[in-house]
């Protein structure tokens, strides 16, 4: 029985580290954040980056028009360029505030198999363990961190793909269709990022009077 006990003792060891890892770590309105992004910021942003970006093309490269596939690249690369920075100071002004983590994974002192019980109970796969429910809302706090801060950046490198796809088109290579694919990639990714992203916000809201 000792060897049983030895390694119930190790179990509780993990889960108290954890649950005191779990302390204070709070979601203070990121879901709000990446929808604000997503309906104000960036419609806005793309639009006049994109538009800014083709008639500085058409400065720069010189066009009459028929070169419109290179200048409209041009104005996808500004606005990748400007995706990215803006995207980075909102992560870093509206995001990151938006939750109180701790300063390293929440899950680290959990074994393997322990840490992807806790992922399986955030992703409604699983029955919820209220004794360490807790570690499991820590978990799903900085689950969400991480992904809205990939949802903000994420278009970026469509509008560089999109790009590249518009500066090849018309040619015998198939190298826009490539890019094409690598865009049609990157919005499923977007897709399964928003769908783990209100998973996670869905199991916060159900387990808040636990």
């Amino acid at each position: 029985m000792s060897g049983i006990d030895d390694l119930l003792a190790e179990a509780n060891d993990r889960w108290s580290r954890a649950m005191n890892n779990a302390r204070d770590v709070e979601d203070l309105g990121m879901g709000e954040a990446v929808k604000t992004y997503y309906l104000r910021y960036f419609p806005a942003g793309a639009l006049v980056l994109v538009a800014a970006g083709t008639v500085l093309g058409t400065i720069v490269f010189r066009g009459d028009g028929s070169s419109w596939s290179l200048n409209l690249a041009f104005g996808l690369l500004f606005a990748m360029a400007g995706a990215l920075v803006g995207g980075l100071v909102y992560i870093a002004k509206k995001v990151s505030p938006a939750a109180l983590t701790y300063r390293s994974d929440v899950l680290l002192p959990l074994e393997n198999l322990e840490r992807k019980h806790v992922t399986r109970q955030i992703a409604g796969k699983a029955p919820i363990e209220r004794e360490h429910l807790s570690v499991a809302r820590a978990g799903a706090v900085q689950q969400r961190k991480s992904l809205a801060r990939q949802l903000v950046l994420a278009p970026a490198y469509v509008f560089l793909f999109t790009a590249q796809a518009t500066n090849w088109a018309g040619q015998e290579k198939p190298l826009a269709w490539i890019m094409l694919m690598l865009v049609a990639v990157w919005l499923i990714s977007i897709v399964l990022l928003v769908r783990d992203f209100r998973r996670a916000g869905r199991f916060l809201v159900s387990t808040s009077e636990d």
